[in-house]
């Protein structure tokens, strides 16, 4: 290996003011055996150090540490550094920090650096969601990362989890468990995204969760307090178990606390505070109970106004109070028991400004002292007793008990005392009854496992320490041994696993700290035996320390003080700590007299009651808890709170052994709370404490620096020759292939065997390692751009040369042939001059002649133009003088004719206006008078009674005549039956005369008389008879008459009714002029009531039989079925069986659900789809017919049924749509919902429009009726609300598994293809299902011509597609941000293409500025690919990139992954854009992410769109439907409109004519 102290060489110096700093080595010499190296400052080059030194290795520890590349300077892992030293961690924290980044992993410790600042988007539900299932190190450093490390452990091992999370106060540890708690309750598990994917995260939690997240509030009220150091700051440690079911699923949790400094309730030091929830109680409840209580300010209490500050900066106490208030009753704690706590704080308040007096030897307190007696009343305890006990003490022996008086510092101690006893009792009752709302008996018996989250005190070192601080030092001190042990473990487990060879690595164990604490004769042994002595005193158990523990072998640890008796050091594994004992005797007795303690078990507050068993029941599992012995003497009875502490710290030790342990450290990184501000010499002190340079020794002794085999021959196969690279990427790579070629990186570049080990999976490197590999590496890289140059050059000249030689050749021969032409053109030239002169001779004479000959003719041309244009020029103007002369002829006539036709038409129009005028006022006078309304509407009715009288007479004189003509028929009759007699007799005659003719001659002549007789009768009887026919004919024209004259009085009738009506409305509209004429004036008279169709049809069927019942030019919604036009078909029997059918729900309900809905078949959709409305439409104008013709026959629950099924069935289909049927299906259903939703709009509309019609009903009905449609216009919205919500979350589950996948990672640009981040990745690793924008156009072309295809309004179409744009962006976007080791100048040109080629598509499909919905992606994209060098580069970046948040920016910017070729962004640079954050403190809390449909519920569009125009509804059934039923009702209701179009045309054509009547 080469010297690592060349010229150049990057090193640390250490520094006074920063701690170290970084230096360059500028000279390296050797002088007597010793090298001297000279250091100049990175930052000031004036400034230069000196070192010698005969050692130029690098265990020197004279020799500065050295750094690390740059590549690595800002790792996220501190234990990947090359060198693992104590500047190189404390640069690296710093300068993410710098870059705004807060959370940097060192080996299994997240180290999280406060930024005293909000920045609530590193932990937005997206966020958690993005950490949900990720191994730790695929996304950056984050506490969620811990959280899912230990959820994902528990659920494959069951081990129970502990997450361990310490710092010192105001290093942000309580912040970051309240986080870890917040992840767990709100984060969704895999299968749970699957089924929502592209839709709101889980933001509902259960009430277990939010009953957890609620002791949060409830705890840092009671709990924390303003510290000098942190104004939140948590006064005792906490340990929350979250406890978790089979499923691994939240069902309770449990809180262990620890230590609560109970001093601070009564003392507080300047600018420091009391306890949270006085401040809040005082600020934030209301004036009348806080007369009740008697309290004012906080000014007034001693207890609270010790600090001077009692206001927290930028904190609402009021607020907070009310935050308090809900987390209380959120865990069932409720308004009365609430108050009882109040009522116990203040008294608390009030105890504090109890004034005792004092005399010289005791004090005085006087039990009506006002304080005193309020304290006492809301407490319920006697203050006669109080006051006495607060003066005396009582001390029990075995035979008496003797009762002393206090002096006054005593009496203030008893007095505050009881105060802390009560606070500390009513703080335990608080976690105990969490505990129990938590985790009752029912949740217990099914816990499973449970993640630990321990919020415990850092460190502690001040300039006095006291008990607390003792106690806290213990505690960390535990903490750090089983730390320094897990790490071992981990370490060694990690060797035995990859069983490489290895050796016992030593680590500073603290086991001699814990002994001197806690052994038998340890100090807080020795603390309990004397608190226990009557008289034990502090100075007496210091002197005992001295005696016991001053010697070997705990003198190594424990040390006496060179001044001063009043003090002890321990020897820490932090640092030497010096503790005062002033006060630790009375603090580790923490006890309260027994007359106090009298008082306090009889009070008459049941709520302090509860509170005070606390206290028993604690001490009662406490001594259950301890091994039970012989000997046990009465001072023994009572715990102390150090042996206390140190038995729920050993219980606590045992829970976190048991488990599987995850830390997070926690750094305040500077004093001043100042946001973004670094301390170095603050936070090195804290790595120290918290043993995360520890953990880094323990990594630095063995192998720190560990890379996968893909990794290492990924950066490092260009060390070897291409051959042996190139072999393993173009063939098939397996795990064996790359293996071999890293042991040959390792062989050819390594001759020291000892720096690595060959594990199963990894490489394991001693420290410096990396840094050789990337010097060799960044050599190797040198000198193949100096060979790749210098080739380029050689290049470049040589072709140069040749090109100066090809030059030369090509001058000669041009210069040797041009010589040569110069000569043989001179000889060609004298041949041909004598040429020429004769060329020339002979031309001058031809052209002489041909000059002559050309100018005659041109002379003779020139005359005869001449003579032909004076010709033409005569007869044009002899034509125009004749055209003027008829123009103006035909002018003067017209004009003339126009003027007397105008003339004419105004004497008329004046002539007609007068007649206008004067028949206008006659009308206007007569429509004013009532009385001509009445004497019009006497005369109507008089010509109605005189036709109907007259009517009735010709109706009974009609009937008389055919009465009569009757008659005549019968006796017709028997003329007829007489005649046929006549001949039957001549018949016979005629046989007896041929028989008998001799004798019966005579008598023929007698029978001859006698028929001639008949004869003349007969002749007689039919002139009667042609008489009477006259007369039947007569009678029956007259009948015919009558019945003329009765239809016209029938239409006189018809027409008498439009009038009424008329002049009722004209009458309704002149009300309000009446009214103002006339005060008093009487209603017009009734007119005809409305006649219904038939007696059992509800009144609504008038709606629909009124002309104007849906639009002005349609009546009722027909058929385009073939209908029968039966003349004699009869509307009340068509209606009759619309009404049968209908109502057969059963039948009709399964025909429209199974047959039309369910069974449809859609039209296909497309670019060549050439579909009509009616092929789209059909389900919905099917509906419409068949729920307007319920709603005319007054079948309003059978309506509300049909309705019910048709809503449902909808929605259900839609909701089950899978695949490639979501997209068709979807707008499909989408656009026959608006359909139906437009139809019921116009019905409503129009019946409110409609003034007849609420006049022919009554109001009740009409009120039902409008109220009817009008619940159903809010089921249409509601269903086309649901269709459209589900449609689009579908479409935006399919777009989310394919959007990233084509629009980041593929790469369609050829030519600039970025390479994967391993290319033995990609070989070893097959890739899953790949996506391409061509998928992703193709999406979007479904999508659109779906919706044109189904006639979706145009303005729906433009937002569907803009609201998937947008997913497209948001999504895309906020994946981009998240990936690591990815972004790149490549990347950006794959990318910008994608996405180009996303906004061709909306600009081909008249989606105006689809850029503007893509412009994170489109910006991000540029930021790509721009220059990043400078801070001026910054600023350009600021202004291109408009859309992106600064933290954004910084975001893509600090992932983006600069290639071999580019410069590295400099740090100037990522901290100018991390100071651009910064400076935006008003939109610093921006969340990181764009909006992925953060609500999951979109807006209906078509409620922003005009409604679809109604002309005709014309049905339209499929022949392949098979649906009897509802082809019968379509061709019964097209029957009844039919019938009725041709009495409502001539109503309409009669209405017509009486409006050009009335306006002429």
């Amino acid at each position: 290996m080469v010297s690592v102290y060349d010229v150049g060489t990057r090193c640390w110096y250490p520094d006074e003011a920063l701690g170290w700093i970084g230096v360059t080595v500028k000279s390296n010499t050797e002088s007597a055996g010793k090298h001297v190296l000279e250091f100049v400052s990175e930052t000031d080059e004036e400034q230069v150090f000196t070192v010698e030194t005969t050692d130029l290795s690098e265990d020197n520890e004279k020799l500065p540490p050295l750094r690390n590349p740059p590549i690595l300077e800002a790792a996220e892992d501190l234990t990947s550094l090359s060198y693992l030293n104590e500047p190189a961690v404390l640069h690296a924290i710093k300068v993410r920090y710098a870059q705004l980044n807060i959370y940097t992993y060192s080996g299994i410790v997240l180290i999280a650096t406060n930024p005293f600042q909000r920045v609530d988007q590193l932990y937005s539900q997206d966020i958690i969601q993005a950490y949900a299932g990720k191994r730790r190190g695929e996304l950056d450093p984050h506490l969620f990362a811990i959280a899912e490390d230990a959820y994902r452990y528990m659920k494959l091992d069951g081990k129970n989890q502990t997450i361990v999370v310490s710092g010192e106060s105001g290093a942000g540890k309580t912040v970051s468990a309240k986080y870890i708690m917040r992840y767990f309750a709100s984060v969704e598990e895999d299968s749970e995204l699957e089924q929502n994917i592209g839709t709101e995260h889980k933001s509902d939690m259960s009430d277990v969760e939010k009953q957890i997240l609620a002791t949060n509030p409830i705890m840092e009220a009671f709990g924390n307090a303003k510290t000098t150091r942190n104004d939140n700051s948590s006064r005792f440690g906490k340990y929350l178990e979250i406890l978790f079911d089979s499923k691994i699923a939240i069902i309770g949790a449990r809180i262990r606390t620890y230590l609560l400094e109970r001093s601070r309730l009564v003392f507080q030091p300047s600018t420091e505070r009391n306890y949270h929830i006085f401040y809040q109680l005082l600020a934030g409840m209301n004036e009348d109970d806080k007369a009740n209580l008697g309290l004012t300010t906080a000014e007034d209490y001693k207890y609270t106004n010790q600090g001077g500050k009692p206001v927290i900066e930028g904190v609402d106490d009021a607020k907070e109070f009310n935050i308090t208030k809900d987390a209380l009753s959120l865990i069932g704690i409720n308004e009365t028991r609430q108050f009882e706590i109040y009522k116990i704080l203040a008294g608390l308040l009030h105890i504090g400004n109890i004034e005792i007096a004092a005399t010289r030897n005791d004090a005085n307190l006087a039990s009506d002292e006002p304080n005193l007696v309020k304290a006492c009343e809301l407490l319920g305890i006697d203050p006669l007793n109080f006051s006495k006990w607060c003066t005396k003490k009582q001390i029990t022996t075995r035979s008496e008990k003797i009762i002393s008086n206090l002096n006054h510092k005593q009496a203030l101690v008893a007095r505050d005392s009881f105060a802390k006893y009560i606070y500390s009792a009513l703080f335990d009752w608080l976690v105990d009854y969490v505990n129990a709302d938590l985790c009752p008996p029912e949740v217990e018996a099914h816990i499973k496992s449970f993640i630990g989250v321990l919020d415990i005190y850092g460190f502690e070192h001040f300039e006095k320490n006291s008990f607390e601080q003792f106690c806290i030092n213990y505690a960390n001190e535990k903490l750090q041994q089983e730390f320094n042990q897990h790490v071992f473990k981990l370490e060694q487990e990690e060797y035995v696993k990859e069983e490489i060879e290895w050796s016992f690595i030593d680590f500073a164990d603290n086991q001699p700290c814990i002994n001197l604490i806690e052994n038998r004769l340890g100090i807080l042994a020795l603390l309990d035996e004397e608190s226990r002595l009557p008289a034990g005193n502090d100075q007496s158990w210091i002197e005992k320390m001295y005696q016991t523990l001053d010697k070997e072998p705990t003198n190594k640890v424990f040390k006496k003080p060179r001044f001063g008796q009043t003090k002890f050091i321990v020897s820490h594994y932090a640092l030497d700590v010096s503790y005062d004992i002033d006060g630790f005797i009375e603090k580790n007795r923490d006890t309260v007299g027994e007359g106090h303690l009298d008082v306090m078990k009889n009070t008459t507050n049941e709520l302090l009651q509860s509170v005070l068993a606390i206290i028993e029941k604690n001490a009662a599992t406490l001594e259950a808890a301890q091994p039970q012995s012989k000997v046990r003497s009465i001072a023994s009875k009572k715990p102390t709170l150090g042996s206390m502490f140190k038995n729920s710290l050993i219980e606590l030790m045992k829970t976190i052994d048991s488990t599987n342990v995850h830390y997070i450290r926690c750094i305040k990184p500077n004093e001043r709370k100042k946001a973004w501000e670094f301390d170095s010499l603050m936070v090195l002190s804290q790595l120290r404490a918290c043993g995360v340079l520890e953990t880094i020794r323990i990594s630095c002794a063995g192998f720190p620096t560990r890379w996968s085999y893909v990794e290492f021959a990924d950066r490092y196969h260009t060390l070897v020759h291409s051959d042996l690279w190139i072999k393993v990427m173009s063939g098939d790579t397996t795990q064996e292939s790359v293996s071999e070629l890293c042991n040959t990186i390792l062989n050819q570049n390594i001759e020291d065997k000892g720096k690595y080990q060959l594990g199963n999976t990894k490489i394991f490197f001693k420290a410096g390692m990396l840094a050789h590999f990337e010097k060799l590496r960044s050599d190797k890289l040198h000198k193949s751009a100096v060979m790749i140059q210098k080739n380029m050059r050689k290049h470049y000249f040589r072709k140069k040369y040749l090109e100066i030689r090809d030059s030369h050749i090509q001058a000669q021969s041009l210069i040797r042939g041009h010589i040569k032409r110069a000569q043989i053109k001179r000889e060609r030239e004298n041949a041909a001059a004598t040429l020429i002169q004769t060329s020339i001779r002979g031309h001058l004479v031809r052209k002489q002649v041909k000059e002559t000959f050309d100018s005659i003719v041109v002379l003779q041309r020139s005359i005869r133009g001449l003579q032909a244009r004076r010709n033409f020029t005569k007869l044009r103007s002899e034509k125009s003088a004749l055209t003027i002369q008829n123009a103006w002829r035909g002018y003067t006539a017209r004009r003339n004719y126009k003027k007397q036709l105008k003339s004419v038409v105004l004497i008329q129009s004046c002539f007609r206006r007068k007649l206008a005028v004067a028949e206008f006022k006659q009308l206007k006078a007569d429509a004013k008078s009532v009385n001509k309304l009445k004497e019009v509407s006497y005369k109507l009715e008089n010509k109605v009674i005189d036709l109907t009288q007259s009517l009735t007479t010709k109706i009974q004189d009609n009937k008389k005549l055919v009465t009569e003509i009757t008659n005549l028929k019968n006796l017709l009759e028997q003329q007829s039956a007489a005649q046929e007699a006549l001949k039957t007799r001549e018949i016979e005659y005629n046989e007896k005369f041929d028989s008998k003719n001799v004798e019966h001659q005579q008598e023929i002549e007698s029978l001859n008389r006698e028929l001639e007789n008949i004869k003349a009768e007969y002749t007689s009887a039919e002139q009667k008879i042609e008489q009477l026919t006259k007369e039947q004919a007569e009678l029956r024209q007259e009948v015919e008459r009558n019945i003329d004259e009765l239809n016209k009085a029938k239409d006189a009738l018809v027409k008498r009714d439009t009038i009424e009506v008329d002049l009722k409305s004209h009458i309704e509209q002149l009300k309000s002029e009446i009214a103002n004429l006339q005060s008093q004036q009487l209603v017009v008279g009734n007119g005809v009531k409305a006649r219904n169709i038939s007696g059992k049809r509800h009144s609504s069927a008038l709606a629909w039989n009124s002309p104007n019942s849906l639009d002005h030019n349609s009546n009722r919604p027909v058929s385009v079925i073939a209908v029968s036009h039966d003349e004699d078909a009869n509307i009340d029997d068509i209606n009759d069986e619309l009404f049968k059918l209908l109502r057969d729900s059963r039948q009709l309900h399964r025909e429209i659900v199974e047959g039309l809905l369910k069974g449809l078949k859609i039209p296909p959709s497309g670019v060549a789809a050439d579909l009509t409305r009616k092929e789209v439409l059909f389900p919905a104008r099917i509906i419409i017919i068949i729920l307007s013709d319920m709603w005319r026959l007054g079948l309003t629950k059978e309506s509300e049924e049909f309705l019910g099924e048709v809503l449902s069935s909808i929605q259900q289909i839609v909701s089950t749509l899978k695949d490639d049927d979501v997209i068709p299906n979807g707008a499909f259903w989408l656009s026959n919902t608006h359909e139906l939703y437009s139809f019921v709009s116009y019905a409503q509309q129009t019946i409110i429009a409609n003034d007849t019609l609420s006049h022919e009903m009554s109001e009740e009905e009409f009120d039902e009726y409008l109220k009817l449609v009008a619940v159903v216009k809010e089921d249409f919205e509601s269903l086309s609300y649901n269709i459209y919500n589900m449609w689009m979350k579908k479409m935006e589950k399919d777009l989310e598994k394919k959007a990233v996948s084509a629009v980041v990672l593929s790469q369609s640009l050829p030519g600039f293809m970025a390479p994967e981040n391993s290319p033995f990745l990609a070989k070893v690793f097959s890739p899953g299902i790949q996506y391409k924008m061509d998928d992703i156009l193709s999406f979007f072309n479904s999508v659109y011509w779906s919706m044109k295809s189904y006639f979706i309004e145009h303005e729906v179409m433009n937002e569907v597609i803009i609201e998937l744009l947008r997913f497209v962006d948001a999504l895309c976007f906020n994946d981009l941000v998240m990936r690591r080791n990815f972004l790149s100048w490549k990347r950006g040109l794959q990318l910008n293409y994608n996405v180009t080629r996303l906004e061709e598509w909306c600009k081909g499909h008249e989606i105006q500025e689809g850029s503007a919905y893509l412009s994170h992606l489109l910006q991000a994209a540029k930021l790509l690919q721009l220059r990043k060098n400078t801070p001026d580069d910054i600023e350009i970046i600021y202004e291109i990139c408009y859309a992106l948040k600064p933290i954004q920016i910084q975001k893509l910017i600090s992932q983006y992954y600069v290639a071999d070729y580019e410069t590295p962004i400099a740090p100037n640079v990522l901290q100018a854009v991390a100071d651009k954050v910064k400076a935006n403190d008003s939109t610093n809390g921006d969340d990181l992410f764009e909006l992925v449909s953060t609500d999951g519920h979109f807006n209906d569009p078509f409620r922003t769109i005009n409604l679809r125009p109604f002309s005709r509804v014309e049905a339209y059934v499929p022949a392949w439907l098979n649906l009897p039923v509802i082809r019968r009702i379509v061709e019964l209701v097209a029957k009844n409109a039919s019938v009725q179009e041709p009495s409502n045309e001539e109503e309409v054509e009669t209405g017509e004519v009486n409006g050009i009547a009335n306006g002429n």
